[in-house]
């Protein structure tokens, strides 16, 4: 496929409605959307992508109740422990996004050891937003600019960003019908293309994901000056 977004970040809407569709409690609907986001992972490989993000818990999420989020917390360990051989042994490379200072301590390890352990692999990156929101992360960048006395600009800002060392965002995909970003990566998503499903995330299989890299491959991308596809032709 050609123009092949590098970076895809997925807004992944719709698991709860998805298990209340079937009378089946929301944390399952939650684990059929970590299951899927694996399958998508691995597609995206094979189409050229190489790196994806899902946006899995975000800083709104600790208005929900104790039960699910403790639910989704125990799906994290899960998935991350399960990930794991596959990362090492694929050599991707786990990037989290957002706060660790709120997870259980035991969730914040997994994570942060599994970082470390793949820190220098490159064949694709798998970005985690996890207690992530666009505002919040804007904030905390400001402020690590700000406490190490630098000047308050474009470039530092983007160093300070959860993202900074990640490639930029081509293409942002919303399942599940909304059609908003809800502040997710506000600051990297002044040229990203959007692409929004009604479908919900649970069924948002690999066939989807092709459609959408389909629709951004015929876009023309134009950063507020010439088409991207006109410069690359003269």
């Amino acid at each position: 496929m050609k123009n092949t977004a590098l970076h895809v970040a997925i807004i992944p809407d719709g698991n709860r409605r998805w298990a209340t569709n079937k009378g089946l409690s929301p944390i399952l609907g939650h684990k059929k959307g970590a299951e899927n986001f694996e399958v998508l992972c691995d597609t995206a490989k094979e189409l050229g992508v190489k790196c994806i993000t899902l946006w899995g818990f975000s800083t709104e999420n600790w208005k929900r109740t104790e039960d699910e989020v403790d639910n989704v917390f125990a799906l994290a360990r899960e998935l991350i422990k399960r990930y794991r051989k596959k990362c090492l042994d694929e050599k991707i490379r786990l990037v989290h996004l957002g706060r660790k200072d709120r997870f259980p301590p035991d969730l914040t390890k997994l994570i942060t050891d599994l970082e470390e352990e793949t820190k220098d692999f490159n064949s694709f990156i798998m970005g985690m937003a996890a207690d992530y929101g666009g505002h919040d992360e804007l904030i905390r960048a400001i402020n690590k600019v700000l406490e190490k006395g630098l000047e308050l600009n474009d470039e530092n800002i983007e160093k300070s960003l959860d993202t900074h060392d990640m490639p930029q965002i081509d293409l942002i995909i919303r399942t599940g019908g909304e059609v908003r970003l809800s502040g997710f990566m506000s600051w990297q998503t002044a040229y990203a293309e959007l692409y929004f499903s009604d479908i919900l995330f649970p069924d948002f299989g690999p066939e989807e994901l092709k459609k959408a890299l389909e629709s951004y491959s015929k876009r023309d991308r134009r950063y507020g000056g010439n088409s991207v596809k006109q410069a690359n032709n003269q």
